[in-house]
């Protein structure tokens, strides 16, 4: 499973197409999804920066190193970053419409990221976030060494969520919890696969091939940073948009 960095990108390219072709068809099949298309311009923007920013800032060092550093920093996404980006640009393109938006969305996201998840799998160790090394359940990507799939755990518990989203539909919800609390599922699953991936556990000879993530304080990756300022973000608006909603008798 271990491709060289241009059958990587074709085969990104290919998964990419696939999941947003996954994703338009799940919101064809929900008219909130289906109508809400014209909110999409921020949270498009949004998430295309947030990627980059992400990335960066899990990897600062791509920008001082060899060639294929650099291409790895013109190339390299960060998956949290693209998440917590696109929520900013959607509340700030439409803040009165952003709950809607987001439950209409919520469901056409977790099918893309999931889509893409299983993807992965085809070119994870052609660049860094592969899983750090696991013990005999683990699997062999390519190098001979047995490491955490996490993608696969990301794919699970994505499938899972969507699985509990589309049955939670609780009349006087405030708009948006549903994805809000799915949100922070995400962001709270991404927090702590990021512990199983390097740099955290032993340093082998494919980590050493490529730029490792910056460990700010107290010792998590900027990933993790992104995720816990998600969490706070995505709490504090909830709390809000609940204390909006009129009071029942």
């Amino acid at each position: 499973m271990l491709s060289s960095p241009t059958a990587a990108l074709a085969l990104k390219f290919l998964f990419t197409a696939l999941a947003l072709v996954a994703a338009f068809r799940v919101a064809a099949w929900d008219a909130r999804g289906a109508d809400s298309m014209h909110g999409a311009g921020g949270a498009l923007l949004g998430a295309l920066l947030g990627a980059k920013v992400g990335f960066w800032i899990q990897y600062p060092g791509v920008w001082h190193g060899d060639d294929s550093s650099l291409w790895m920093a013109l190339s390299g996404l960060s998956v949290a970053g693209a998440c917590a980006g696109g929520a900013l640009g959607l509340v700030l393109a439409s803040p009165k419409q952003a709950g809607a938006l987001a439950e209409a969305w919520l469901a056409p996201v977790l099918v893309f990221l999931l889509v893409l998840d299983l993807g992965s799998v085809t070119w994870h160790l052609t660049e860094p976030g592969f899983g750090a090394a696991a013990g005999r359940w683990g699997i062999n990507f390519g190098d001979g060494m047995l490491r955490h799939p996490v993608m696969l755990y990301d794919a699970a518990a994505l499938a899972t969520l969507w699985w509990a989203a589309s049955r939670a539909h609780c009349a006087g919800l405030a708009p948006g919890l549903r994805a809000a609390v799915a949100g922070a599922g995400c962001f709270g699953l991404w927090f702590l696969l990021a512990f199983l991936k390097p740099p955290f556990g032993p340093r082998l000879m494919l980590e050493s091939l490529y730029p490792v993530p910056r460990l700010y304080p107290p010792g998590w990756t900027g990933e993790q940073w992104i995720c816990l300022l998600a969490l706070g973000a995505l709490g504090a608006s909830t709390a809000w948009r609940a204390a909006r909603l009129p009071q029942r008798e």
